[in-house]
């Protein structure tokens, strides 16, 4: 396998398994077109510090697996997303670490599973990003570690 070949499955992996939006960022028309949610003002601070406030950027998995009831609480626009307080493994450290810095004024997620993954919040505001600067190596071991 070449290099450039691992380099693009390791991209697609994190991409995949820990790319983080805010709930509300974008939002799914009632076409099915996903776009940046133009009132999107930022997440409450409140809101900021849950994890089920923070969505995977990828096509849903979990989503389409709920039951009838369970989709009936959602509000379809914005909650097409699965959220990341469902990774596994779950539990009281789960697959993230969040932290309020500055007194609130900015949320980190840090992704436990891939070690380098960080993604901020500037809660009040629209700003949220991400960036990955690590080793590109997965934590496989992170349920033992819980």
């Amino acid at each position: 396998v070449k290099e450039e070949d691992r380099l693009a499955a390791t991209i697609t992996a994190i991409e995949h398994e820990a790319a983080v939006v805010p709930r509300g960022a974008f939002m799914r028309t009632p076409l099915g077109r996903v776009q940046r949610n133009p009132t999107f003002q930022g997440l409450s601070l409140e809101e900021a510090g849950k994890l089920r406030s923070y969505l995977h950027w990828r096509r849903p998995e979990r989503l389409p697996k709920l039951s009838l009831l369970e989709r009936a609480e959602l509000d379809p626009a914005l909650d097409f997303l699965d959220p990341i307080e469902h990774d596994v493994p779950a539990g009281a450290a789960g697959c993230w670490s969040l932290q309020l810095e500055r007194g609130g004024a900015l949320v980190i997620l840090r992704s436990l599973l891939w070690p380098g993954l960080t993604f901020y919040h500037v809660p009040g505001t629209p700003r949220h990003g991400y960036i990955y600067m690590g080793l590109g190596e997965k934590n496989i071991d992170l349920p033992f570690m819980i």
